[in-house]
């Protein structure tokens, strides 16, 4: 049964890497040509827009974003959108430097925070409301720990590649530490709001 539960990671982490690689491909020509900036935002903001209004988030949360990429829409939407302070982290330096430079660029500053880390190992004990994005791997381990060290009662917002979310969730044994509050059918991917429940 491990062997199996091994191979499934693999599979949807997988996954997860080659989404990866697509978006930075997308997010490094957003930044850099006007076109595709405009394209890529009108992609994923109403998804975005969905995502905050499940989530009820308000000025006074304490949100974080896992996997804010190059060009962080999902940290500048809820910002703009909330007025809402957020950081956005991610594990790759250059995307990193490339984000925090966007969101300089466009006079964010105050409200955006990004900074290079993991999702893996990343302090929580000062955030109520978790987004993970897609590309986010291992999303299994990830997940153990946001069960572990969210507070009673916090937000986790995770987009999934078919159904992916649940699966990790029941194979890592962890379902009972959050519930399922609701589930958002995007075009590509679903939005599944967790709260932590233990």
């Amino acid at each position: 049964m491990n062997n199996h539960n091994n191979i499934s990671n693999f599979v949807t982490n997988s996954k997860r890497i080659l989404s990866c690689y697509w978006y930075n491909t997308l997010e490094l020509l957003a930044i850099k040509t006007k076109y595709f900036n405009k394209l890529l935002l009108n992609w994923r903001k109403p998804v975005f827009i969905k995502e905050i209004k499940m989530t009820n988030i308000t000025k006074n949360d304490k949100i974080l974003l896992i996997g804010c990429g190059i060009f962080p829409t999902e940290t500048i939407i809820i910002a703009q959108e909330t007025n809402a302070k957020i950081t956005g982290i991610d594990n790759s330096p250059k995307a990193v430097k490339l984000a925090r430079k966007y969101v300089k660029k466009i006079g964010l500053s105050e409200l955006v925070k990004i900074e290079h880390a993991d999702g893996i190992n990343y302090e929580l004990k000062d955030f109520n409301v978790v987004f993970v994005a897609i590309n986010v791997y291992p999303i299994n381990a990830v997940l153990n720990h946001l069960s572990k060290n969210l507070k009673k009662g916090s937000k986790v917002m995770c987009k999934s590649n078919k159904d992916d979310i649940l699966f990790i969730l029941k194979q890592e044994k962890i379902e009972k530490k959050f519930s399922v509050a609701k589930r958002l059918q995007n075009p590509r991917s679903q939005s599944f709001l967790l709260i932590k429940k233990q």
